[in-house]
């Protein structure tokens, strides 16, 4: 990973699946990449007084997955390929666990596999994710507006004010936001993904009830985006559009930035009242006495 050239993407030259790593964590998207190595490496630390007890019992099996993930790298190589290349580190790690220390090794440190996989970026979803929850955002935001009395329309990826008639104002006086591909939401989208698998794991002992929560991160991520947003657009209106948003002197505002804590906010605050929810809907012992 470190020293072998592999992918050269639309590039003139090769670069090491660590560089292109390295490169990639430096975009705020995907900047909860780099410490999903950390947060593994601290699950399997917790388990360690566990792990040392367990017999060694290898599995053949896992040299079936090195064998593959061997093939997947070489395919990745070949083919300047970085997602290749990454699938063969993940088949590479749990073929390892499995031929070396066995099935019970690799049950056990399934999660903190899984959490590494939010190690690495999908960039190819940038161009397909991100501008349909862009249009997402902006017709959620200006139907919420339009209930509440706050008359709006929709241009493009743009939330403008409505004109009024009776005041003079033409559309946008009040208030305009251009939803683009930073508010779209894309850039907390993953990383509520990570946190909400771990609070998952934490906050829940039976694997249904674990899966089940963290499949309400993605609508949950939607939600607290739009929170967001309409902080953002009460903002603009009351205290102008420079203060809220930016100008292009300042492309983000101090209060811009500051906004994103309120996507996490709202999305734990989220997590923690289905979790709630799933305790007095689906209790904890109805679910062992039906396993």
């Amino acid at each position: 990973m470190a020293v072998q050239p592999f992918d050269a993407g639309y590039a003139d030259f090769r670069r090491t699946i660590v560089q292109t790593l390295l490169i990639y964590w430096r975009d705020p998207t995907w900047q909860h990449g780099a410490l999903a190595p950390l947060i593994a490496v601290w699950l399997v630390w917790r388990q360690r007084s566990e792990l040392v007890q367990m017999p060694l019992k290898s599995s053949y099996w896992g040299l079936s997955l090195l064998v593959v993930s061997a093939i997947l790298y070489y395919a990745g190589f070949k083919a300047n390929s970085f997602y290749f290349g990454v699938a063969s580190i993940q088949l590479f790690l749990a073929g390892s666990v499995l031929w070396v220390f066995g099935w019970q090794y690799a049950h056990k440190l399934f999660f903190p596999w899984l959490i590494l996989c939010f190690s690495w970026p999908l960039i190819f979803l940038e161009d397909t994710i991100a501008f349909r929850l862009r249009l997402v955002m902006v017709e959620c935001a200006s139907w919420v507006l339009n209930v509440l009395g706050v008359d709006t329309l929709v241009e493009g990826t743009s939330l403008v004010s409505a004109p009024d008639r009776e005041s003079g104002r033409g559309a946008g006086d009040v208030f305009s936001l251009k939803v683009d591909g930073p508010c779209s939401g894309m850039r907390s989208l993953f990383a509520l993904m990570m946190v909400s698998a771990l609070f998952s794991y934490f906050r829940e002992t039976s694997v249904r009830r674990r899966i089940l929560l963290f499949a309400t991160s993605i609508p949950l991520a939607v939600l607290a985006n739009l929170v967001r947003l309409l902080i953002l657009l009460a903002a603009t209106a009351i205290f102008g559009q420079d203060f809220a948003v930016g100008n292009e002197e300042k492309e983000v505002s101090t209060f811009h930035f500051l906004s994103g804590i309120a996507v996490f906010v709202v999305a734990l605050a989220g997590l923690e009242a289905i979790a709630g929810l799933m305790r007095i809907v689906w209790p904890v012992r109805i679910l062992k006495e039906a396993s």
